[in-house]
């Protein structure tokens, strides 16, 4: 595994696993025992193993006082499986790709969507709401898109860079909530899409055009097993 570097930022991992974010805390010694046991507890469906296991986590500005934990149990061959929890007073519930469950955390916790929290929300929502078990990855950076089986050749790499582009806040509206436009990654496709998210969180795609770039298929564990609701 790639060496990690002082933020905790590892770009093999990020291209695995497929979630971007350079915020993330470590979690080790008998802390990580705890919550791993904790895990364990609650939820039945997978076993997490407290000694092969690696824990991060990170908190989630739109959700006041939740965070984001990663559990990447490497027991799980060949390269170990990656499950995400969403933390809030000391309980935990698993994301299992199902649109329903976000609708649950939107209704339980207080969502606050700011300009500055929208862009990450769409992120979090398209990349833990599944179609066929695989993530809808907004990319605004090569490093964004994950892997590929085989790598891109140097011309596909151009391209892809030439079509990458920040996400974009279009319209604000306080009543209707937020329209915004991105570059989305779905299995070996890109496309160019707008949303509209409302301010109780719901998200809408409103328009998709796939861009022809020919790419390869998807790479890495962003399509495990786990993410079967």
């Amino acid at each position: 595994m790639a060496g990690l570097l002082a933020e905790g930022f590892d770009l093999a991992d990020v291209a695995a696993y497929g979630y971007r974010s350079d915020r993330w805390n470590f979690v080790e010694g008998e802390a990580l025992t705890g919550i791993v046991s904790k895990l364990n507890k609650e939820q039945n469906r997978y076993v997490i193993s407290g000694t092969n296991s690696r824990v991060v986590w990170r908190t989630l500005l739109f959700y006041p006082g939740a965070t984001l934990v990663r559990v990447t149990d490497f027991s799980w061959r060949p390269h170990g499986v990656p499950l995400y929890f969403v933390g809030l007073r000391g309980q935990y519930r698993r994301l299992d790709g199902s649109r329903r469950f976000l609708q649950f955390l939107n209704d339980k916790i207080p969502l606050k969507l700011s300009a500055q929290v929208a862009i990450e929300y769409l992120r979090f929502y398209c990349f833990f709401v599944r179609a066929e078990g695989r993530p809808f990855i907004l990319a605004e950076k090569p490093e964004d898109l994950g892997l590929f089986d085989p790598p891109l050749k140097p011309d596909q790499q151009a391209a892809v860079e030439a079509a990458l582009r920040p996400i974009a806040i279009v319209k604000e509206d306080p009543a209707t909530g937020f329209e915004m436009s991105a570059i989305v990654r779905f299995s070996h496709t890109l496309f160019d899409c707008t949303f509209q998210i409302s301010p109780q969180g719901h998200v809408r795609m409103t328009s998709d055009r796939e861009l022809p770039l020919n790419l390869p298929p998807v790479s890495g564990f962003s399509a495990a097993k786990v993410w079967a609701a």
